[in-house]
């Protein structure tokens, strides 16, 4: 039997940082990407979704990303035909030059339904095969891979779309099926507006599935198929799980189930630090920030690193955010490296009260009974405690009859 290599790459966010430091970085790594997947013999390449930053890309963006998508067109296909394409109920045979490219649009390049995206229109000019809602067989003699796809939708109709699709696997055929969607299993909470797919929710019977749009890498078992997520190509988001895994590209082996993976030869480096601090005044919490990343300069790197600073806690009376000197610590590494900054420092008070809600919601309660259920928590922590009666409260508090809770309040106060 002939096996068929085939390299999974995903979200190049082609045009991230085009402004600012960054600049050129997006399409350098995915650059690298397509050379090493044709270096080791790639005859078909997947990647599923976000290979673009925006929705409609500045001509510039688009320019250079054509420049990357022909690389592979140039390649001698080895004998690997794209016999179909099965879209919309109609079944149509296509001609492919050079290495496939087969690619569905992720949530970053999602459009309405009245409008072309921008797969669509690379498809148009022979650059990749859109298989969003379609099924792509190829063969190479008796090897037959079967490639379907659900591109980038709205989170809250993702297991609806996927339903809709009814995704089965070919007979006598490798199959693979992409995807580009949030997995509950891989978030902190369950949110229908931030993911509402588990890995249970995905099709059956695919040798091997694939999901873009989350930045890590993971690779796991699931039934009898395998499932991988490659990851980005170029840190976006600055996660401290980024931070534990480099960029890359898989390769798989359709005859062997071979999965492997590749790192970029070059690539950026991030570091992440949270920082958790209780009264120190800023001259200490800078000190507590340049001991963090002390190590990070040590060695010196190909590239100047992102640097990730996550600063929580509550700073010393008197002093505030705008307190802390960071442009020394700016000033100090221009060039060396790039600082990404997030300061909650004062919002511990309102993170709890955001987790108190989101955990209400899990349970499904009404917007009153959660309101209630804060009031009344809230009450415990005072001196009123369960002094009067909060539901009570709570109903004059929504009909906006300020001076009636104000008098219940005032006759029950001990």
């Amino acid at each position: 039997m002939s096996e068929v290599k085939i390299a999974i790459m995903s979200d190049f966010h082609f045009g991230f940082g085009e402004k600012g430091e960054r600049k050129g970085e997006s399409f350098e790594n995915a650059r690298q990407a397509f050379e090493i997947a044709l270096e080791n013999g790639a005859e078909m390449i997947i990647v599923p979704g976000d290979l673009f930053d925006e929705s409609i890309p500045p001509q510039d963006v688009l320019y250079n990303a054509i420049e990357i998508l022909l690389i592979p067109k140039g390649i001698p296909s080895k004998n690997i035909d794209l016999k179909k394409i099965l879209r919309g109920g109609e079944e149509k045979e296509i001609y492919v030059s050079g290495i496939p490219v087969v690619a569905i649009p992720g949530t970053h390049e999602f459009r309405g339904k009245d409008h072309k995206n921008i797969l669509e229109v690379l498809e148009r000019a022979d650059l990749l095969l859109n298989v969003h809602a379609s099924k792509l067989i190829f063969e190479k003699s008796d090897e037959k891979i079967a490639v379907q796809g659900m591109g980038g939708v709205p989170e809250k109709k993702a297991l609806e779309v996927l339903q809709l699709l009814k995704a089965e696997p070919v007979p006598d055929a490798k199959n693979i099926f992409i995807f580009h969607q949030s997995l509950n299993e891989f978030l902190p909470f369950n949110d229908d507006m931030i993911s509402t797919l588990s890995l249970d929710d995905l099709p059956k019977g695919f040798d091997l599935i694939i999901d873009g749009h989350l930045h890590w890498r993971n690779e796991q078992k699931l039934g009898e198929s395998k499932f991988i997520m490659p990851g980005s190509t170029i840190i976006t988001q600055s996660k401290k799980i980024e931070s534990e895994n480099s960029k890359g590209i898989y390769l798989f082996d359709s005859k062997t189930d071979d999965l492997k993976f590749h790192p970029l030869p070059k690539q950026r480096k991030l570091f992440y630090h949270k920082i958790k601090f209780d009264g120190e005044n800023s001259e200490q919490v800078l000190e507590m920030v340049k001991k963090a990343i002390s190590d990070d300069l040590e060695n010196e790197l190909e590239l100047p690193p992102i640097i990730r600073l996550k600063l929580t806690g509550k700073l010393a009376k008197g002093y505030c955010v705008g307190d802390i000197p960071f442009n020394e610590i700016l000033a100090e590494h221009k060039g060396k490296a790039i600082f990404s900054i997030s300061r909650e420092f004062a919002a511990e008070g309102f993170k709890k009260r955001i987790s108190e809600l989101r955990e209400m919601q899990k349970s499904k309660k009404s917007v009153a009974e959660m309101g209630l259920e804060l009031l009344e928590k809230n009450l415990k922590e005072t001196d009123f405690k369960d002094a009067f009666d909060s539901r009570r409260f709570f109903e004059l508090l929504a009909e906006n009859e300020l001076e009636k809770a104000n008098e219940l309040v005032l006759a029950n106060k001990k």
